[in-house]
C-alpha cells in the first residue's frame, strides 16, 4: 500500500499552465549590459566556454518569447513555437561575432525568426 500514490497527488499542467510558469521563470534571467556581453561571446568564441554561451542563451529568452508570440494565429502550440525559437537562439549564439559591433540581440532576432517560420512550413 505504501508503494501507491493517490491520485490527490497527482499534479496535472495544462499546457497554458506550463507556458505560462516558463514566462514567469524566464523573466529571472538578467538581461546583460553590451560589456558584458561581448566579454561572454569573446570567451565563447575563443575558449568554447559553455558557461558563457549559456548565459547568453538565458538572457535572450525573453526575446525568444516576445517573436513567438507574434506567431499566435498559425494555430501552433506556443510551447513549441518558443522551442524552435530556442533552437535558433542557440545557433545565433555558436556563431555570433562579438567584433562585428552588433549586440546578440539583433543578431539573434533573425535566426529565432527563421527556426520558427521553418516549425511552421514543416
Amino acid at each position: 500500500m505504501a508503494n501507491k500514490i493517490s491520485a490527490s497527488t497527482n499534479i496535472t499542467l495544462s499546457p497554458e499552465q506550463g507556458l505560462s510558469r516558463y514566462l514567469t521563470e524566464i523573466r529571472k534571467f538578467p538581461m546583460l549590459e553590451k560589456n558584458e556581453e561581448f566579454m561572454l561571446a569573446r570567451r565563447w568564441k575563443e575558449h568554447e566556454d559553455t558557461e558563457a554561451a549559456e548565459k547568453m542563451v538565458t538572457s535572450h529568452l525573453r526575446l525568444v518569447a516576445k517573436i513567438a508570440m507574434g506567431y499566435r494565429g498559425y494555430g501552433l502550440p506556443m510551447a513549441e513555437v518558443i522551442s524552435e525559437g530556442n533552437v535558433g537562439l542557440m545557433q545565433a549564439v555558436k556563431k555570433f561575432d562579438p567584433d562585428k559591433g552588433f549586440r546578440l540581440a539583433t543578431y539573434a532576432m533573425w535566426w529565432i525568426r527563421a527556426a520558427i517560420q521553418e516549425y511552421i512550413l514543416r
